[in-house]
């Protein structure tokens, strides 16, 4: 079993430049993924703490199996 990558918001940006630095998106976007418990998360006090390795998969997905965020 691996350990999890997990970081914040803002770091999940970071690392999501760092593997495309042309990427549009943006820290908002993955917040809704969160809101709307699309990618693996959970709060520490006021904190947003996201499963990076299950939002790159969730970035990956197939189109038809994305909803979109509102």
């Amino acid at each position: 079993m691996s350990i999890p990558k997990i970081r914040t918001v803002a770091e999940c940006k970071k690392e999501l430049l760092k593997l495309d630095e042309g990427t549009s998106i943006s820290e908002w976007y993955i917040r809704q993924l969160c809101e709307q418990n699309l990618v693996k998360h959970f709060m520490s006090g006021n904190k947003l703490h996201v499963n990076f390795d299950d939002l790159v998969r969730f970035l990956n997905s197939e189109p038809s199996e994305v909803p979109v965020c509102m």
